[in-house]
């Protein structure tokens, strides 16, 4: 991961990203050099400076020109694992709520990002069966490696997308991996592609996108725990799957 955006995940600005590695390249420095090196305005780098040394992050020394260097960055870690304590511990709680007699059924999650988070976080759980409709057009990191993983884990994994020679690579990425392909039938079901899933036979869920939808953070997924309606899902997918060509015959 770029160095800039992890410190910016861990609490510091894009500009006090900046600042506080020239100064972890530089070690002692002026602002000049910072400036320098940075290539940050020099009033920002001031503000950024007074930033981190407010967050304890860096230590100014009261010479002419006044200088400053990082402070242990191994407060990073101890903040790290102060978060990752929390975040077990809210896992935890969440798994016994007091309240448990309501069940949410439908959840409607808006944003293509966040509906990529949604899925990669369900794809790392999946215990036996993935079917899917995508268009597996560009290869997202986080939901590649929790396929591939379920796959190595034994979960069988089948997808049925529309064929597009810019994509082959995407393709042979997944066969690569273990999944099935095959390509969608446009004369028998019409042009737009159903964009589904199901896993495990328990959960389920719909994409609305392009062309429907002009941007992709109005990208809308209908996402359910529905048993009922997973079922009713899985036995589109299995019909239409009967009706697609392997992929490999297009390749």
């Amino acid at each position: 991961m770029d160095k800039i955006k992890l410190l910016m995940k861990l609490g510091l600005t894009e500009y006090e990203g900046r600042a506080y590695m020239s100064l972890a390249k530089l070690g002692i420095s002026t602002v000049r050099e910072i400036v320098q090196d940075s290539k940050l305005p020099r009033n920002k780098t001031y503000e950024a400076l007074q930033k981190l040394e407010d967050k304890n992050k860096v230590i100014s020394y009261p010479l002419s020109p006044k200088k400053y260097k990082i402070n242990d960055p191994e407060f990073f870690l101890n903040e790290i694992n102060e978060m990752n304590s929390g975040i077990n511990e809210l896992i935890e709680l969440s798994k016994n709520p007091i309240n448990q007699e309501f069940e949410e059924m439908f959840l409607v999650i808006k944003g293509q990002k966040n509906i990529h988070e949604k899925l990669a976080l369900n794809n790392s759980k999946l215990k036996k069966e993935l079917l899917g409709c995508f268009n597996l057009s560009k290869i997202k990191y986080q939901n590649f490696k929790g396929i591939k993983d379920a796959i190595k884990r034994g979960v069988k994994v089948k997808f049925i997308c529309i064929f597009d020679k810019k994509h082959i690579e995407s393709y042979k990425m997944y066969l690569g991996i273990g999944a099935e392909i095959k390509i969608f039938n446009e004369k028998l079901f019409g042009p737009l592609l159903p964009r589904m899933a199901i896993f495990d036979e328990r959960k389920s869920m719909l994409i609305i996108g392009k062309p429907e939808v002009r941007y992709s953070k109005d990208y809308v997924m209908l996402w359910t725990e529905s048993i009922a309606f997973a079922g009713m899902q899985k036995r589109q997918f299995l019909d239409m799957w009967k009706k697609c060509k392997k992929i490999e015959g297009y390749l």
